[in-house]
């Protein structure tokens, strides 16, 4: 009996091996678009920065479904400007979920879903996104959690949702260089290992590999592990394929990155930079007596690494802004960070059981940093200048 059991169990075993290791080879799914770089006969021109004598800058951290955090601050925010975000800030920026909330609060109206006209403005059609589309993306069949090992084996979840959420969100009209604002997305070259920057104004557009937006925002948000990265396809006769994925891996907080850029062009301004994190995860080792921390393993590690890594990310942005306001004169760089501790319960980013929560904690965050954020608004709500240069 127990040699038939072992028998059995061992039969069942192969028969996995061999099934996962078919679907993680050959069914699992790709994301390949055909390269179409964008050379227009004119690109909208950034000369009205070198007017401006404030470039204020909004950078969005990565965070999955707590993307929603930023989204109610960024709310709030424009209810008491009287005015949508769109029209506050210069430059938009983001990591993987933040790129989805740099570029959709500057999708012009017309290219709204019909299904989701009606809100005051595009931060409200964002949230009911994110809290409409977040089951279905961060979910996948039972079959590929199981022939995937739940992940270990091959991403996590389905590439085709993720691409058919960002088309109906984005539609296929709708062009990068079609937003309202200056928008500067991170992703991460995936051969070199280098952060690439998105751009949808001036010269660099013709860097692009697609002026298609969802197709850039698919290879922005392709969390590694989570979704396949992105391959922009081109003829074997020009040049060699490009690939990307998310940038959140080796830079969740892109500050220094986009601020870097826009003093290379736009120098001798003063700067404003606004940066809202999605929740900082908590430590489990906090919470955990000595006594058992002491025989934790590489196992048991693993999530507080991963957490002090992205908490980490923004205190080297942070302190990498310090030091450009010690080294600068005449008070030429501020920013303000607004962040939350997301303690109990836990909200993974790929958490949509827990959406009800992030509401508790962006409304946490907005009491307990209200002197902050008022004089955020003050800021905001000044009149723009322009340069005497």
């Amino acid at each position: 009996m127990l040699k038939r059991a072992i028998l059995a169990l061992l039969c069942i075993l192969v028969i996995y091996i061999v099934a996962a290791y078919v679907y993680n080879k050959h069914f699992t799914q790709s994301a390949t678009f055909k390269s179409s770089p964008s050379e227009p006969e004119r690109s909208e021109s950034l000369d009205y920065l070198k007017e401006k004598d404030t470039i204020k800058i909004l950078i969005v951290d990565g965070g999955g479904v707590r993307g929603l955090i930023p989204l109610y601050v960024l709310n709030y925010i424009e209810n008491k400007l009287n005015k949508p975000i769109s029209e506050v800030f210069d430059v938009y920026s983001g990591v993987s979920s933040g790129a989805i909330v740099a570029s959709g609060i500057n999708i012009p109206e017309k290219f709204i879903p019909k299904n989701y006209t009606g809100h005051d403005s595009a931060t409200e059609y964002l949230i009911q996104l994110y809290k409409e589309e977040s089951d279905y993306l961060f979910s996948s069949p039972w079959y590929h959690d199981l022939l995937t090992g739940w992940g270990l084996f091959s991403p996590s979840f389905m590439g085709e949702r993720l691409h058919r959420v960002l088309e109906n969100h984005y539609t296929k009209s709708l062009s990068f260089t079609d937003l309202n604002n200056f928008v500067l997305i991170p992703a991460l070259d995936i051969h070199s290992g280098e952060i690439h920057l998105f751009k949808n104004r001036g010269d660099a557009i013709k860097q692009l590999p697609t002026d298609s937006l969802y197709q850039l925002i698919t290879a922005a948000v392709s969390a590694e592990t989570a979704f396949p990265p992105v391959v922009f396809k081109t003829p074997e006769q020009t040049r060699v394929h490009r690939y990307f994925a998310d940038a959140g891996l080796a830079m969740n907080n892109p500050t220094s990155l986009v601020l870097l850029d826009i003093l290379k062009e736009f120098p001798n301004k003063n700067y404003y930079v606004l940066i809202l994190g999605a929740g900082s995860p908590p430590l489990a080792s906090s919470e955990v007596d000595y006594s058992e921390l002491k025989n934790w393993g590489r196992i048991r590690w693993i999530r507080d690494a991963f957490s002090n890594i992205q908490r980490y990310m923004d205190l080297q942005q942070l302190y990498a802004l310090d030091l450009a306001q010690h080294f600068s004169d005449s008070d030429r760089l501020e920013y303000d960070y607004l962040n939350i501790e997301i303690a109990d319960p836990f909200v993974d980013i790929f958490d949509y059981d827990s959406l009800h929560h992030l509401k508790i904690y962006a409304d946490r965050l907005i009491e307990e940093n209200q002197q902050d954020i008022q004089r955020i608004i003050e800021r905001l709500s000044q009149p723009d200048g322009t340069s005497s240069q």
